[in-house]
């Protein structure tokens, strides 16, 4: 039996050139160290009650604009690693873009819905991109701090658009603006 040849998708043809010019200098200042990460304190309000117990670092961020962050060059996502102890939960919270998700070195439970009903348990580098529009929130699973990898979906402001249950809101962000420090309860 012949199986018919898959027609090519012209887009995905390779052709010959060269590669732009790229200075040493150029690719260091699009390096974020893993070990030079800065927690960035006024990115969420409810880090103060969680102090010492969560952080949250942007690594890639488009002109900064989700925070503070060691590369800042135009991209089309933005990518953040959150640090956090056994239990410990982001506030719950939706945005209009995809997020995607990915454990580094610790067990997360990721949990999702209007009422956090449905959840799954990700291993060290498993994958998970949870739709746009969806509440949700991760805890780590294990004794030691866990790190977990976030991708926003979304070039611009990532802190557009959010939106929180009534309880969040009241509880954490009726006097807040993001990079605000201290005014959390």
């Amino acid at each position: 039996m012949t199986h018919p040849k898959p027609t090519p998708n012209p887009a995905h043809l390779r052709s010959p050139g060269h590669s732009a010019p790229c200075s040493r200098a150029e690719m260091l200042s699009r390096v974020a160290r893993f070990a030079e990460r800065a927690a960035d304190d006024g990115a969420f309000p409810d880090l103060k009650q969680q102090q010492g117990q969560r952080s949250v670092s942007y690594r890639l961020s488009p002109q900064q604009l989700g925070g503070p962050a060691p590369i800042a060059q135009p991209h089309n996502f933005h990518l953040s690693i959150s640090s956090l102890s056994k239990g410990v939960r982001p506030t719950v919270h939706s945005h209009p873009y995809n997020e995607v998700f990915m454990p580094l070195n610790a067990r997360f439970r990721l949990l999702w819905g209007e009422h956090l009903d449905e959840s799954i348990d990700l291993a060290p580098f498993d994958v998970v991109s949870v739709p746009a529009g969806v509440f949700r929130t991760f805890e780590n699973l294990d004794d030691e701090v866990g790190h977990m990898m976030a991708i926003f979906d979304h070039g611009g402001d990532p802190h557009t658009g959010i939106v929180v249950p009534e309880d969040v809101y009241r509880k954490f962000y009726v006097n807040w603006t993001p990079g605000m420090v201290g005014v959390q309860g």
